[in-house]
């Protein structure tokens, strides 16, 4: 299991088996071989940052959607992982799980 991070530096949740799910195991979406992540609607969400990050440029027009894959079952989420130090922005990037509360 990989973890995820908000750019902030709050744990996010986790990637596991290329699925995303947040910190309480909570399917969100996935990866695919390019590092894209996608929301499981099918909608894409960013883009693979440093291996713990999803980002989405501010600037670019997001790719079309592609059709959802079937939810997998949750796996037992990871013991609690710390925060990180929070990052300085990036000039055309948003952090791409702003929009999960």
């Amino acid at each position: 299991m990989n973890p995820i991070y908000r750019w902030s530096g709050q744990y996010f949740g986790f990637v596991a088996n290329g699925r995303l799910f947040d910190r309480n195991s909570t399917y969100l979406g996935w990866l695919d071989d390019g590092g894209r992540a996608w929301k499981a609607d099918g909608q894409f969400l960013g883009e693979l940052i440093e291996g713990t990050y999803i980002m989405r440029r501010t600037n670019a027009v997001a790719p079309v959607a592609r059709i959802p894959l079937v939810p997998p079952v949750p796996p037992v989420p990871p013991i609690p992982v710390v925060d990180r130090v929070g990052r300085v922005g990036w000039a055309g990037w948003t952090d791409a799980l702003k929009e999960f509360t």
